[in-house]
C-alpha cells in the first residue's frame, strides 16, 4: 500500500516525530513509571509509619503527576500516533503487521492505566483506615500496568534497531525477543526511576518547608537516584555491547552531529560531567543536605532529560539507512523495491504521483526529493538540502545521488531510474542556486541534462 507524502516545514519530518516523542517519553518514563512507583512507596511508608507527612507529600505529588500524565502525557501519546501515521505511515503499517497483538495488548493496558490512576487519585481520602491497604494495592496495580506497557513497547522499539533474524525467518518471537530487548528495557527502567526520583526531589525541595520531613525523605530519594544511575551505566554498557558494529560507529555523529563530530572527546567529557554532577547530587541528598541538594536538583534533572533525549536520538539515528534493518529504508522504500525502482523508475510505480502529480519536471523532482530525502532533509529548514549542496554542480549532484549510501553510510540509496536521478539532480541544483521555478517539459519525459551523464552509478 502507498501513502500520501507529507513534509513538515522547517522542522522536518524526523525532528517533528522526535520532539513529540521525547516530550512524551519524559512523562511516560519519569512520571508514569518512576514517579508513580515512588508515590505508592511514599503512601506505603506513611501507612507503615503512621506518618501524615509521607501521606500528604504523596498525595500532593500525585496531584501534579496525574495532571501531567493525563493531560500532557496522553496528548503527546496521541500526538505520536498522529505524527508517525502521517509522516512515516509505511513504517508504522509494517510495525503494526509484525506486532499487532503486543500493540493491541498495550492499548488495552493503557486504557486500564487511565482507569486505575483516576480511581487511585479520587479514592485517596475515602479509602482510609481499614481500606488504606487496599488503596495501596490499587497503586501497585497501576505500577504493574505501567511496567507491562513498558515491556510491550520496548520489544517493538528494540526491534527497530536489532531486527536480528526476522527479515529472513519472519517469526514473531525472533522479532519481539530480539537481542536488544532486555538491555533496552533495563536502560529505560533506569532512566524512569532516576527521572522519577529527581522529579520527586524537586517537588520536595521547592514545595515542602518542614525541615524534619525533608531530612527523612531526601536520603531515600538520594539513594534512588544513585542506584538508578548505577543501573543506567551498567545497562548502557550492556546495550552498546549488543548494538551491531556498523550502527555503533554512528553513535558519536548522532549525538554531536556534523558540526562537532570531529571532536569525539566532547561526548565523553560531557557524559563524565553528567555522571559526576548526578553523583555529587545523590551524595548530598543521601546525607540530607537540603541546601546543597536544592542547588543541584534542577541541573541534575535537566541532565537526566538530556540523556534520555540523547539516547532516543542515537537509537533513531544510528540504524540508518534503515527504518527497520534488513526490511525498510528510512525513506520508507522496501529493500526489495529498490531494484524495481532502479529499473522501471519510481514515478510510474507511485500511485499518488500518477493520480495527483504534475507532469512538469519541477514537480517530478519535488516528488522524488520528498520520497527519497524528506525523512531527514528539509528545504530552508533544519538539515537544509540547499545548504548541503551549495556550490555543487548539476553533474556533481547527479553523481552524489548515485552513491548516497557509499558516501554517507546512514543515507539510503537513491530509489529511481537514471532518468529520475537526472530530474532530481536538476531540481536540487536549481534549489541550491536560488532558482525556484523550472520550465515544464512538453511531455512526460525527464529534462535532458546539459551534460552526458556518464560516470554516475546507473
Amino acid at each position: 500500500m502507498q501513502f500520501l507524502l507529507y513534509q513538515v516545514p522547517y522542522l522536518g519530518n524526523g525532528m517533528t516525530i522526535a520532539l513529540v516523542g521525547i516530550i512524551h517519553n519524559v512523562i511516560s518514563h519519569g512520571l508514569s513509571i518512576g514517579a508513580m512507583t515512588l508515590i505508592v512507596l511514599f503512601e506505603y511508608l506513611g501507612f507503615r509509619r503512621n506518618s501524615i507527612h509521607w501521606d500528604s507529600f504523596a498525595k500532593g505529588f500525585l496531584k501534579v503527576a496525574i495532571i501531567t500524565i493525563t493531560g500532557v502525557g496522553a496528548t503527546t501519546g496521541a500526538g505520536i500516533w498522529l505524527t508517525i501515521s502521517a509522516l512515516s505511515a509505511r513504517g508504522v503499517g509494517s510495525l503494526i503487521r509484525i506486532f499487532f497483538w503486543p500493540w493491541f495488548a498495550e492499548w488495552v493496558v493503557f486504557v486500564a492505566e487511565v482507569i486505575v490512576i483516576m480511581a487511585y487519585y479520587f479514592t485517596w481520602d475515602s479509602w482510609r483506615d481499614g481500606k488504606k491497604r487496599q488503596h495501596i494495592y490499587l497503586g501497585f496495580a497501576y505500577v504493574i500496568l505501567a511496567l507491562t506497557s513498558a515491556f510491550l513497547i520496548t520489544g517493538i522499539l528494540a526491534f527497530m534497531l536489532t531486527s536480528d533474524r526476522w527479515p529472513w525467518d519472519q517469526n514473531f518471537w525472533s522479532a519481539f525477543l530480539n537481542s536488544g530487548f532486555l538491555p533496552q528495557l533495563f536502560l529505560r527502567l533506569g532512566i524512569s526511576y532516576i527521572l522519577g526520583a529527581l522529579f520527586a526531589a524537586a517537588f520536595l525541595l521547592f514545595t515542602r518547608k518542614g525541615e524534619g520531613f525533608r531530612r527523612e525523605a531526601l536520603p531515600l530519594l538520594g539513594k534512588f537516584t544513585l542506584f538508578s544511575l548505577l543501573g543506567i551505566i551498567l545497562s548502557t554498557v550492556w546495550y552498546l555491547a549488543i548494538v551491531p558494529s556498523r550502527f555503533k560507529a554512528f553513535v558519536i555523529f548522532s549525538v554531536l552531529t556534523s558540526h562537532c563530530s570531529q571532536y569525539p572527546e566532547l561526548l565523553f567529557v560531557g557524559m563524565a560531567i553528567a555522571v559526576l554532577v548526578t553523583l555529587i547530587y545523590s551524595l548530598f541528598a543521601w546525607h540530607g543536605s537540603a541546601t546543597l541538594a536544592r542547588s543541584l536538583a534542577i541541573p541534575t534533572l535537566l541532565l537526566a532529560i538530556a540523556f534520555l533525549s540523547e539516547f532516543e536520538r542515537a537509537r533513531e539515528f544510528i540504524r540508518g539507512p534503515y527504518l527497520l534493518p534488513g526490511y525498510l529504508y528510512t525513506n520508507q522504500v522496501l529493500l526489495k523495491e529498490s531494484t524495481l525502482f532502479h529499473k522501471e523508475g519510481m514515478l510510474p510505480n507511485s500511485y499518488w504521483h500518477r493520480v495527483l502529480g504534475s507532469q512538469d519536471a519541477f514537480h517530478q523532482g519535488a516528488y522524488l526529493f520528498a520520497q527519497n530525502c524528506s525523512s531527514c532533509h528539509t528545504i530552508d529548514g533544519i538539515n537544509d538540502i540547499k545548504e548541503r549542496l551549495k556550490g555543487r554542480t548539476e553533474e556533481g549532484i547527479f553523481v552524489i545521488l548515485g552513491h548516497t549510501n557509499d558516501l554517507v553510510p546512514f543515507m539510503p540509496p537513491f530509489s529511481g531510474s537514471k532518468e529520475e536521478r537526472a530530474i532530481t539532480a536538476k531540481f536540487l541544483y536549481r534549489l541550491s542556486t536560488g532558482e525556484t521555478r523550472m520550465p515544464a517539459p512538453s511531455r512526460y519525459t525527464p529534462l535532458s541534462p546539459s551534460w552526458s551523464g556518464e560516470g554516475g552509478n546507473g
